[in-house]
């Protein structure tokens, strides 16, 4: 509980655009990373949903890369994310280089499949990083037009850094 007020209270204060184009800024403390580090995939019933997670864009896929949930969550869903949002650059990188490779290797073998292994390997790799530093994430908050098969896509990309205090 006190993990979502801190977030909230965060979100309120830092939801203007700075001068490098960030849209919000979320503070985490060194608590709230090693919560997140030693849990990576927590099971919610509640707001967030189940999480999952799978890489669009792949092969035949017509939809543009990124990172389509099913759930976002408990952590995502606590810092602001809500359906129709997709995680498609983490510091500049492409999530479909990032996570391809890697999530061909988890249990389906199939990177373009929902599941709770690629949600928690993203979340691993997204809060990798050590008090002190921080992490840029783009999000195009028009992915609900992907999942519904619209191919005149319009993306609205907003740039998220998550900054860990020490």
């Amino acid at each position: 509980m006190i993990f979502r007020l801190l977030i909230i209270a965060t979100l309120l204060g830092a939801c203007s655009a700075t001068g490098d184009d960030v849209a919000v800024t979320i503070d985490l403390s060194a608590a709230q990373l090693a919560e997140i580090k030693s849990k990576p995939n927590t099971p919610v019933n509640g707001p967030g949903g189940f999480a999952a997670a799978r890489l669009s864009g792949l092969g035949s896929d017509i939809a543009p890369g990124g990172i389509l949930f099913l759930g976002h969550g408990q952590y995502l869903h606590d810092m602001g994310f809500r359906p129709g949002m997709m995680i498609t650059a983490i510091d500049g990188l492409d999530v479909n280089r990032i996570f391809a490779t890697r999530w061909q290797d988890l249990r389906l073998h199939k990177p373009g499949a929902f599941d709770g292994a690629h949600y928690k390997d993203m979340i691993e790799y997204l809060f990798r990083k050590e008090p002190g530093n921080h992490v840029l994430i783009s999000i195009d908050m028009n992915a609900s037009t992907v999942t519904k098969g619209n191919d005149n896509h319009q993306a609205a990309v907003e740039h998220w850094r998550i900054n860990f205090k020490p």
